[in-house]
């Protein structure tokens, strides 16, 4: 969070007597919001978390219509016993996935303990330990849904291609991969004078065709593609399957 989008998230929320501060350094993620801050700043906009931080990131409605662009793919077709989510936060997309399926068991990797702690607590999940780069408390092909949002377009280049390689290995034989990047699409002239504007740094961009290739290597199929908003602008999103034998 730049110095920039905490004033002018503070001045908004100046008349409740709420401040966001920054928390203190994670090795796995760039700077993010307070937990203890963030919950305390939405309830007293009268407001859910996911609502609060949609409001304050000008993302409105932005983790439904992803989650909806998933269920049009096919994500939710099937009955889906387990989901691991990378990086899951503030549970925006944890709770809209939550509202189309009932999972026996819903893991997440999120390196900020109090997130984690929240998410376990507000959402029933299995808070996995996380080392920022591996799921190793998952099984291999044990997972039927496994995505990240909002991750692979800050991460540097081998941690994302950990990662991949990771979710790789945990979904099921018949499951989903879903995550989104930054492609070139994503990061032409215009929106890159728009991201320097914003003075956010972080993008770190994968290509399309790369993750494409590499994702076909090892024996996926892309099932289908979108856009979402990652302000200032928009990510890539890749929905992946195993391909099935013939």
């Amino acid at each position: 969070m730049t110095k920039k989008i905490q004033t002018a998230i503070n001045s908004m929320l100046k008349p409740a007597g709420v401040e966001l501060v920054r928390r203190t350094a994670n090795p796995h993620v760039p700077g993010y919001l307070v937990a203890k801050e963030t919950l305390k700043a939405a309830r007293a906009r009268g407001l859910s978390v996911c609502e609060f931080l949609e409001s304050v990131w000008n993302e409105s409605g932005n983790a439904e219509a992803v989650i909806d662009h998933m269920a049009k793919f096919g994500v939710f077709d099937r009955t889906i016993c387990t989901i691991c989510e990378i990086g899951a936060g503030a549970g925006r997309f944890t709770e809209k996935t939550l509202a189309k399926c009932r999972p026996t068991q819903y893991e997440c990797y999120e390196p900020d303990s109090q997130w984690a702690e929240w998410l376990r607590t507000s959402y029933g999940v299995v808070a996995q330990p996380s080392d920022g780069n591996s799921l190793k408390q998952t099984e291999s092909q044990s997972a039927d849904l496994v995505h990240a949002h909002g991750v692979f377009v800050y991460l540097p280049f081998l941690t994302t291609y950990r990662y991949f390689h990771e979710m790789a290995r945990v979904v099921s034989e018949r499951g989903y991969i879903v995550f989104d990047i930054l492609s070139e699409d994503c990061l032409d002239e215009l929106k890159v004078s728009e991201w320097l504007r914003s003075e956010q740094y972080y993008p770190c961009m994968l290509p399309r065709q790369y993750v494409l290739q590499l994702f076909e290597s090892w024996g996926f199929a892309l099932q289908g593609e979108f856009s979402g908003r990652l302000t200032p602008g928009t990510s890539h999103y890749m929905v992946f399957t195993r391909r099935k034998s013939v």
